[in-house]
């Protein structure tokens, strides 16, 4: 849980960095699950450094991460910051390379928190999180995408040059170095990036939607909850399940009250018809914006 200071701190600069947030047994159990996963993916793709593999850990070959979303350090910081959340995944990530600069959000109304936690100490120019403090706040929020380096449609058109260490570092930011137990709690509307790193920077995430007050939340929350609950493609990571929220999360084991209520609402969000509301999602220049259904 926050103390008040990290709490403003939290909302007026979407971030945070909670120290010493896991014990050392706990270090030793994260670790183990991330070295098993990864070698689930590695026995479909090697990993040779040269592509990003990405892990989902709410399966029961995970137990420890796919508890950590109803783990009062994560479900009850989370709901400090915005109130009512919904659980939405947890993750881990073998990186490979630079991260250009973007949010995480897909919509400035379809937000939520992540916590992310490397398992390898992380500095300024050795791959931690760098974020542009206060970029989850409009007006600012949508003036940052008239810059070119921060702009998602340039991002991904020349994405070698947005990883480029000096296109990065051209713009201010701060950096949220971390060793091994910290968290780095961030708004998923902030901006950011990291620059360098090995060629298998580790990091996990425990993320939570916002759960949605206005029709024009609602709009984005149907969108994120029918992604969350369908089926997919998962050809290029055959390791990972066809569909975000596993059978296994699903099926809630420990009945855990908190994790029926998300099923819950999760379920009613993606039975929900997109523009029933009277706002929709639409893709405009390669960014999802909540516009009226008429």
């Amino acid at each position: 849980m926050l103390n008040d200071a990290e709490l403003r701190q939290f909302r007026t600069f979407g971030f945070v960095v909670m120290r010493n947030v896991f014990s050392h047994d706990e270090l030793k159990t994260i670790q183990q699950e991330f070295d098993h996963r990864a070698a689930v993916a590695s026995s479909y793709k090697a990993f040779d450094g040269s592509e990003r593999h990405n892990l989902n850990m709410m399966g029961d070959d995970t137990p420890f991460f796919a508890s950590l979303m109803e783990d009062p350090r994560f479900a009850g910081t989370a709901e400090q910051m915005f109130g009512e959340v919904i659980g939405q995944t947890t993750d881990a990530n073998r990186y490979i390379t630079n991260t250009y600069w973007h949010y995480d959000s897909g919509s400035y109304e379809g937000y939520g928190v992540k916590f992310a936690m490397y398992l390898q100490p992380v500095r300024a120019k050795t791959g931690c999180l760098r974020v542009i403090p206060g970029s989850h706040r409009r007006p600012w929020f949508d003036d940052l995408d008239d810059r070119p380096p921060l702009r998602y449609a340039w991002a991904r058109q020349d994405f070698a040059r947005a990883e480029a260490d000096e296109v990065i570092d051209s713009v201010p930011g701060y950096a949220c170095e971390s060793d091994p137990g910290d968290v780095v709690a961030f708004d998923q509307r902030t901006y950011h990036a990291s620059v360098g790193g090995s060629k298998d920077r580790q990091m996990c995430t425990v993320v939570y939607h916002r759960y949605p007050r206005t029709p024009q939340e609602v709009a984005a929350g149907i969108v994120h909850a029918k992604g969350f609950m369908a089926e997919r493609d998962n050809s290029a990571e055959p390791w990972n399940p066809r569909r975000t929220a596993t059978d296994e999360w699903l099926a809630n084991p420990r009945n855990d009250p908190r994790r029926q209520k998300w099923i819950q609402q999760w379920r009613e969000l993606s039975e929900m018809t997109e523009g029933q509301n009277g706002f929709k999602m639409v893709a405009i220049d390669g960014k999802m914006k909540v516009v009226p259904a008429g």
